[in-house]
């Protein structure tokens, strides 16, 4: 069964992992209005002029028009794919500047948190900025994204491609950038062997009741709130070498992972439904080394669920050996992979199906909570446009179900730290004590 479908080499087909993250904006803007969006803060010292910026998106928007297409279907093979727009040049990418008092970080914040808790205007629009100029001395430049059409890193390579075409070398770079995508119809003998293994994976997961926070009713819009915090570079450090002593080699998801379940623990010791396991789904990345720009668009990753006990081990260290022999496990079995195969099988399901049938799977609760921990940067430079960068954080909408995610993402050598949860899905003190527990987890 290695037969292949006829499908145009011209087209950027979805991937099964890019339909997956449709599914998640649909469900999310069922229940937020919203959808997957997220957005990437650069803070930068001093003012950040206007004209170098809109000019710089400008180059950008008419040499890459996959900014502006949308999800269609090839009704000769059922694929889906990323449907360019008619018009040469597209439209263009939103930017609006505000001007604020240096001493208003505060009013600063709230505007970003509205930034990204409001929806993407026509179809074809997956990139929106919002620049913030504190008096003359600082500057915050929110860039919110579509989830379906840039992954974490993948935004932040963007900012990268801002400052680069700002230096004169867009010609360089966009040839580069990976516009096409096979259909990927074939090979069906490996997808099916793969799709039997993950099917039997999640109904194994499924035998047991999720712990999960109670979700707001669909359609009721409920605002996505943030908390954050950093660590030091020598903390992070120390924290990358006890995760390697805690694994035996160097990786960071077992250690980050347990820290995380045992801070949402401590937040919420009596969690507000019944269940007999935590259950969180994890993302790794699959780029490639030095494949930055190749890789700039959609969606480069792939799930791992870990499953806890209600009563875990209280000692981290014993609960990191759990999760690793389970990540062992996942990597014995070949999941990530089988993930990539099998998920170009369901691209046939409509997303409303698709979430229903999961829904059904896991009795609404999905998981617990969504965890990333990202170790590299897709934005490694220390100026922007001339300016230099101080910090790079996330607010990322909460994927719903479950309302809450927990991210770890890198900048200068350090992790940032953002809890995502929608209003009513969690105390705000509750909140707070998670991202209190769980700094306090990474660093002592």
């Amino acid at each position: 069964m290695s037969f292949s479908i006829p499908y145009s080499r011209r087209r950027r087909y979805l991937t099964g992992i890019d339909w997956l993250m449709g599914g998640m904006h649909h469900s999310a803007l069922r229940f937020t209005g919203v959808g997957a969006l997220s957005q990437a803060i650069l803070d930068l010292d001093g003012s950040l002029p206007e004209t170098p910026l809109r000019s710089a998106l400008d180059q950008i928007s008419a040499r890459l028009p996959i900014l502006h297409g949308r999800v269609a279907r090839d009704w000769l093979n059922l694929a889906p794919y990323w449907k360019l727009p008619r018009r040469a040049g597209g439209n263009p990418i939103s930017l609006r500047v505000v001007d604020l008092p240096s001493d208003a970080a505060a009013e600063a914040q709230r505007l970003l948190a509205d930034h990204v808790n409001q929806p993407l205007a026509p179809p074809s629009d997956h990139l929106s900025f919002l620049l913030i100029r504190l008096g003359n001395q600082r500057s915050r430049l929110g860039m919110v994204f579509d989830h379906r059409l840039f992954d974490a890193i993948g935004a932040e390579s963007f900012l990268r491609l801002i400052d680069q075409t700002w230096q004169g070398n867009l010609d360089q770079i966009a040839p580069k950038v990976k516009l096409t995508e096979p259909a990927h119809l074939d090979h069906w003998s490996r997808r099916f062997r793969s799709g039997k293994l993950l099917n039997a994976g999640l109904l194994k997961l499924a035998e047991r009741e999720v712990c999960a926070l109670k979700m707001p009713a669909a359609g009721s819009s409920p605002r996505v709130r943030f908390c954050h915090a950093s660590l030091t570079i020598e903390q992070t450090e120390r924290f990358r070498q006890r995760a390697a002593a805690e694994c035996g080699m160097p990786i960071l998801l077992p250690s980050a992972a347990a820290r995380a379940v045992l801070s949402l623990q401590h937040a919420i010791p009596i969690m507000p439904l019944p269940g007999q396991q935590y259950l969180v789904f994890t993302s790794a990345s699959t780029r490639a080394a030095g494949q930055e720009w190749e890789s700039l668009f959609f969606n480069h990753l792939s799930f791992l669920p870990f499953s806890i006990d209600v009563d875990p081990p209280q000692s981290p260290t014993a609960l990191v050996l759990k999760l690793r022999d389970q990540l062992f496990e996942q990597m014995r079995q070949g999941i990530p992979a089988a993930l990539q195969d099998a998920s170009a099988l369901v691209r046939i399901c409509p997303h409303w199906l698709g979430s229903r049938l999961m829904g059904r799977m896991f009795k609404g609760r999905l998981c617990s909570f969504y965890f990333a921990c990202l170790r590299e940067t897709g934005f490694p430079e220390r100026t922007f446009l001339g300016l230099p960068a101080v910090d790079l954080i996330h607010t990322p909408t909460a994927f719903a179900p479950p309302g809450m995610n927990l991210c770890m993402t890198t900048f200068g050598d350090r992790f940032n730290l953002v809890l995502s949860y929608l209003d009513g899905v969690l105390e705000d003190s509750a909140a707070a004590a998670m991202m209190g527990h769980f700094k306090s987890l990474l660093v002592e």
